[in-house]
């Protein structure tokens, strides 16, 4: 499979996660919050409801989870959960109990957590995208997706940022 390299210009999910299939998935959206991006529609977990079955986003941010409940309330698609990921058992745990089968990464550098998941951990999910922050991120995922055994479809940069900030996106 040929990999694509891909030059991410804003946080809108639009131009942010194309190449993430959430299609008839459930979907782990670690690191949901809203940062830079105003339009609603735009919104990972926003964006992404409109493909998946189910979309679980997760945030450290209390004020990002109420916003979201408060916006999604009664829409039975959406879990929110404010959380701090630092550890793998979190998410393994999460996978487990949501039945998640599409897991997206973005927690600003804390994604190193999730070095320590296995090929075990993660073989229900089929597609993967993952936010790196740091050259040593960017290298270690690239070996460790490989490893769960995905394919790595596209590799991300973003523009006007350094090499070692970007996205990777795997599909099994």
């Amino acid at each position: 499979m040929n990999t694509i390299n891909y030059i991410i210009k804003s946080e809108d999910s639009t131009d942010h996660w194309p190449y993430f299939d959430v299609d008839n998935h459930n979907v782990l959206d670690l690191g949901c919050g809203r940062w830079h991006t105003p339009d609603f529609e735009q919104l990972s977990p926003i964006y992404f409801s409109k493909k998946a079955n189910l979309v679980i986003g997760v945030d450290c941010s209390q004020d990002e989870i109420n916003f979201f409940n408060d916006k999604t309330k009664d829409n039975p698609k959406f879990t929110f959960i404010s959380e701090c990921i630092n550890n793998s058992k979190q998410v393994i745990d999460m996978i487990s109990k949501y039945n998640i089968t599409a897991l997206k990464c973005d927690i600003e550098g804390a994604e190193e957590a999730l070095l320590d998941l296995t090929k075990e951990d993660l073989s229900v999910i089929k597609e993967f995208a993952i936010e790196f922050h740091s050259d040593f991120l960017k290298e270690e995922f690239k070996k460790k997706v490989i490893e769960w055994g995905f394919n790595i479809k596209v590799v991300a940069s973003f523009a006007n940022t350094p090499d070692y900030m970007g996205v990777l996106f795997c599909s099994k």
